[in-house]
Parts: C-alpha cells; sequence; structure tokens
C-alpha cells in the first residue's frame, strides 16, 4: 500500500505526457490517414492558418522530383502530415500519390500507390523542405493536403496546395494566371499563399485594375469602373456545379489590402455569407471565409472545398482566383439562388504572433451590385454608386462653407466699407452683409465636423497608394474647425475703434480668418481627391479655377482700392460693428470706383456661386452616376 500513491503518480504523470506530446515522432497516425485530423487533440482551428506550401514548379512528369517547403509565416509548428491526392474531385479522394522524403520525418499511410509524410520529432519548425517523387505513370492534376500542428491542442488540418498540373494533359495553368475561363475539375488551392505572376495582369505600365473584354459575354462581371480604370471587378464563371470567382482590386495601404465578396439577401450587411482574399504585413495572400452576422466583421470559417487557385500582387492590384461549389453547406451559401453582391475593401491588421491579416472595418469602402444575381448569370454590373449620404453631406456642407460664403463674406469685409454709407439695422450694409456670410459659415463647417465623425466614429486614417498627402485632410479639418470656433469669439471682445489695441486685433482677426480660409481650400481639394466622395478627378481642376478667379478678384480690388482710397491704405481694414465710422475711414469712394467694385461684387457673387454649385452637384450625384 505504500507504494500505491508513487505508482499512481507515475501512472498518471506518464498519461499526462501522452496528451501533451500527442505523438513526438509522428507515429501512429493511422487514424488521421483518411482526413488528416490528428486523433490526440480537439477539432480543426477555423482560423486562416499561419502557414503555407510553396511549390518549385506548376506541373510534373512522372519519375521527376518536385521541391514542396512548407513555411511558417510567424512562430512555428511542431508536426505536420502531407499526402499527395488527385485534384479532380469526381474521381477517387482516398488514394495517395507519389513518395516522400525529408530530413527528420517518416513514411506514413503506406498505400498501392504511395503514402504520406509525417515528422520525425515534435521540435519548432519554421521550414521543412520535402521532395515529392511523383508515380512513374501520370496519374493527373495532384493536389497536396498538409495538416499543420502547433501545439497538442492547436492544428490546422487540410490545408491545400496549389493545383500540381500534370504535364501530359491540358494543363490549364496559364488560364489561371491570366484570368480566363478554369476547368472546374481541376479546382486545388490552399488557404494561404503568396504566389506572385508577371503574366497576372495584361498592361504592366497600369496601375488600376482593368475590365475582362469577356464580361457580359462569357462570364459575369461586377465592378465600379470610370475613366481612370476600375476601382476592383469580381468575375465568375460556373461549369460543373463549380464557380471560379476572379476578385481584383487595387493595393492600398503599402499592401495590407483586402477584397471581400459577400452574398447578401439584401443590401445591408448582416447574415451573408464572405469570402476575401488578405494580404499580411509580409505581402502574403491568404484566403478568408467567414459569415456577417452583423457589422462588426465576419466569423471565421474554413470550408475545404473553397480554394485559392491562384493570387497576384503585380502592378498594385491584387488579384485572387477562388474555387467554390455552387451549393449550399453550413455557412456557404447556395449561390444558383439569386443573391446581392457586396463587395468591400479595406485595411488588414497582421497578428504579430501568427502573421494572419485580420479584415477590419476601418476605413472600408462597400460597393453594392446592382440587381441580384446567381451563379450562372452572364450579366456585365456597375456597383449601386450613390455612396455614402453622409459623407456627401459632409463634402457639400464644406464646399457651401468655404468655397462660397467664406469667399463673398472675406472680399466684402475688405473692400466693400466704403461703398455703402447706410446701414441696416443699425449696422453697416458691409458688416451686416459678412457677419451673415460668417455666421453660414460657422454652421455649415460645424454641422460637416459633427457629421463626419458620427459618421467614421473615429479619428479618419487615410492611406491612398501614391497620394499619401490625403492623411493631411482630417488635421486640416480640426484645426480649420478650431480656427472657425476662436475668430467669433475674438469678435465678441473686439476693443473699440481707436484704441491701442484696436490695430492688434484686427491683424488677429485678419490672421485666423485668412488661415482658416487658407486651410480650408486645401481640405477640399484633399477630400476631392479621397476615394470614398466618389467624384471624378476633373472636381480639382474646377476647384484651381475657383483659386485662380478669387486671387483675380482680390488683386484686382486692391489695386482698384488702393487708387480710389483718400486716406492711408492700413486704415482699411478697420472692421468697425456700427455707430458712425472714424475718422480714419471718414470718405467714400467715387460713385464710378463704387459702381465698377458693385459690378465685381456681383460676378464675383455669380462665378463662386456657379463654381461651388458645380462641385457640389458633383459630389452629391457621384462619379458613376455622371458618366451614365
Amino acid at each position: 500500500m505504500t507504494y500505491t500513491c508513487p505508482i499512481f503518480l507515475l501512472l498518471l504523470g506518464l498519461i499526462f505526457s501522452t496528451n501533451v506530446d500527442g505523438y513526438p515522432n509522428g507515429l501512429q497516425v493511422d487514424s488521421a490517414c483518411p482526413n488528416l485530423v490528428p486523433g490526440h487533440g480537439p477539432t480543426s482551428q477555423s482560423t486562416p492558418p499561419p502557414y503555407k506550401i510553396t511549390l518549385n514548379a506548376t506541373s510534373y512528369t512522372p519519375g521527376t522530383p518536385v521541391s514542396i517547403t512548407l513555411l511558417a509565416c510567424n512562430g512555428a509548428f511542431k508536426g505536420y502530415m502531407i499526402q499527395a491526392r488527385l485534384a479532380d474531385t469526381s474521381k477517387n479522394q482516398s488514394e495517395l500519390y507519389g513518395t516522400f522524403t525529408a530530413n527528420e520525418s517518416n513514411p506514413a499511410c503506406k498505400g498501392d500507390n504511395g503514402s504520406a509524410l509525417v515528422h520525425s520529432n515534435n521540435n519548432p519548425k519554421t521550414t521543412v523542405n520535402i521532395q515529392w517523387i511523383p508515380p512513374q505513370l501520370s496519374v493527373g492534376h495532384i493536389i497536396f493536403r498538409v495538416t499543420y500542428v502547433q501545439e497538442f491542442s492547436m492544428f490546422w488540418a487540410n490545408i491545400r496546395s496549389d493545383v500540381l498540373y500534370d504535364a501530359s494533359l491540358n494543363s490549364t495553368s496559364g488560364a489561371l494566371q491570366n484570368k480566363t475561363d478554369v476547368d472546374p475539375v481541376c479546382s486545388g488551392g490552399q488557404q494561404i499563399t503568396s504566389i506572385t505572376t508577371t503574366a497576372a495582369t495584361s498592361d504592366t505600365s497600369k496601375t488600376n485594375v482593368t475590365k475582362d473584354a469577356s464580361c457580359g459575354q462569357t462570364k459575369g462581371c461586377f465592378s465600379s469602373c470610370s475613366g481612370r480604370g476600375c476601382t476592383f471587378i469580381v468575375s465568375w464563371a460556373t461549369s460543373a456545379n463549380i464557380s471560379i470567382f476572379v476578385l481584383s482590386t487595387e493595393i492600398l495601404n503599402q499592401g495590407k489590402t483586402y477584397i471581400a465578396l459577400g452574398f447578401s439577401s439584401d443590401s445591408e450587411m448582416g447574415d451573408d455569407s464572405v469570402m476575401a482574399c488578405a494580404m499580411n504585413s509580409s505581402g502574403n495572400v491568404f484566403l478568408v471565409l467567414g459569415v456577417n452576422r452583423d457589422k462588426n466583421g465576419p466569423e471565421i470559417f474554413t470550408d475545404s472545398e473553397v480554394q485559392l487557385l491562384n493570387s497576384s500582387t503585380v502592378d498594385g492590384v491584387l488579384s485572387c482566383t477562388i474555387s467554390r461549389p455552387v451549393s449550399e453547406k453550413s455557412n456557404r451559401y447556395d449561390i444558383t439562388k439569386p443573391w446581392t453582391l457586396l463587395l468591400a475593401q479595406g485595411n488588414t491588421v497582421t497578428d504579430a504572433n501568427t502573421g494572419v491579416p485580420f479584415l477590419t472595418s476601418h476605413k472600408e469602402r462597400k460597393f453594392i451590385s446592382e440587381e441580384q444575381v446567381t451563379a450562372n448569370s452572364i450579366v456585365d454590373l456597375g456597383s449601386d454608386t450613390s455612396g455614402n449620404p453622409m459623407i456627401k453631406a459632409h463634402g457639400c456642407l464644406m464646399v457651401g462653407a468655404w468655397i462660397f460664403l467664406a469667399s463673398v463674406g472675406i472680399v466684402v469685409a475688405r473692400y466693400y466699407k466704403p461703398v455703402w454709407e447706410v446701414t441696416l439695422c443699425s449696422q453697416k450694409v458691409w458688416f451686416q452683409i459678412h457677419r451673415l456670410c460668417m455666421v453660414l459659415v460657422f454652421c455649415a463647417t460645424a454641422a460637416g465636423f459633427i457629421i463626419i465623425f458620427v459618421e467614421e466614429k473615429e479619428w479618419s486614417e487615410i492611406d491612398v497608394e501614391g497620394k499619401q498627402f490625403l492623411v493631411g485632410h482630417p488635421i486640416i479639418g480640426v484645426i480649420v474647425m478650431a480656427l472657425t470656433v476662436i475668430n467669433p469669439i475674438m469678435a465678441l471682445f473686439r476693443p473699440h475703434p481707436g484704441t491701442t489695441n484696436r490695430p492688434i486685433f484686427n491683424w488677429a482677426h485678419w490672421f485666423v480668418g485668412t488661415a482658416a480660409h487658407i486651410l480650408a481650400v486645401i481640405g477640399v481639394f484633399f477630400g476631392v481627391q479621397i476615394p470614398d466622395s466618389q467624384v471624378p478627378y476633373y472636381t480639382v481642376y474646377i476647384l484651381a479655377a475657383f483659386v485662380a478667379w478669387q486671387l483675380f478678384v482680390e488683386i484686382l480690388l486692391e489695386l482698384i482700392t488702393c487708387i480710389g482710397r483718400k486716406r492711408d491704405r492700413s486704415e482699411s481694414y478697420e472692421l468697425n460693428g456700427g455707430g458712425d465710422p472714424p475718422k480714419a475711414i471718414a470718405y467714400t469712394e467715387s460713385n464710378k470706383v463704387a459702381i465698377v467694385k458693385l459690378v465685381i461684387l456681383v460676378l464675383h457673387i455669380i462665378i463662386v456661386g456657379a463654381l461651388s454649385a458645380a462641385v457640389i452637384a458633383i459630389i452629391a450625384i457621384g462619379e458613376k452616376e455622371l458618366e451614365d
């Protein structure tokens, strides 16, 4: 009895040790051979694997070795199993083909035509180099299936490689890379890949996405295109109950980009089946599958039947080819039924431990198909680009405030004091016009500022490839809002005319107002170049015409004022809100000069108003509707 407790503890320790290590030498894994699921732990992880499979060839010939690399994108794995099976899912999937050789490994799952390979120790591994020896006779296109074991209770099962084509058969590898129709029986792929192909784009001089000529002819397409190219394009073709989707988009945020396609019963996020291509910070491309339960992002799941056939990151374009059965399975929807397509682009955040990118809704760009489609639809659909009404309202308010109202109010205050002797509601006419304009500027700016913060819910990080200066747009907006608040507060404490501090106030009032106007106009220039504004680039030229006109009018009025002024030029900046004018500006301009200046003011209001109305209309309508 005295030995019972130590023996019991020893047995318990042996059991615990076995459970922790699993099969450290990779042996005794026969139960995992059919589906590559280890028998020593829970179910496979549902998140995208932090590992990838690379091949040194796209096709094979009998007896010629093919090099395979199992690579950890971040961290390490302790165990693995790799098998070679037929890519043709209509054929026997239980047969293994060829043999494997590698250092520190053991053969497993021996069959009539080949065997699998497993680890021989549980040391952490970041790279495993493997040689696969094909059978002596051609057997067809091959897929390599791998299970990675990170820890005893954490593994990713049945991860698939790209298709390794049988060189004796008609290979579709070139068709895949050039985005033409794909033979669905060759559907293979992997959950993660970082393949880059120079054939992925037809014109390497362009950095934007180009539309497929076969859209609406032999395949279905959903895109958002303009004269500058396409923001994205999704194409699909279906055969033998397998759909091949090609997703292409501009690379955003210096590579950390994703493009996600959702199948929705309506035009809103929620209960949508999603498949996405996502780049991590190292440039590796992942296939991410999920379902949107709400607006907080997709719940990730895995589906071995949905496979990433090919990916490329060439000339600023991320392109992925995905094979997907049309049938329904769990969170995968039946796409023979009609669905509204939802397309989202955005930035990814890479997990520091696993290297897996996560989709973020921050600064996500969303597009909705014009009508519902099925997997068999041969259509060429654009996106519903009515745009975000909050963003449109923000832009329209800022243009109205700073391009029109501020431009008129500032010109009147600077150059039209001597034109009117009469008062309006006990205040000088020029002052009433100036005050009305600037009060409206304050209200519109505050409303626009609040609207965009309500929409974004946080600080807006703008990152547009090739236009890094646009990151300054929200910074400028905050400064303009602050100056817009400061100026009327300063006016409340305006010293009386003729007092010692009045010149100081005049210069401070002029500086704050001028700085706010200049920065606001720069902010508008930046704003119309942000993709979310969905306005054509020529809007910049309309704004440039406004700047040229504003400068011309101010220079012209400055010259006229200098010529017609009978007293010191500096005294013309006196901002007197009411009462008798001080002697320093106790002069009136001649009728001819006053008439000329009034004509200029009318022209200024008309031209600035027309330019502002044009920009507001462009923002409200949107680029796509203008082209249509």
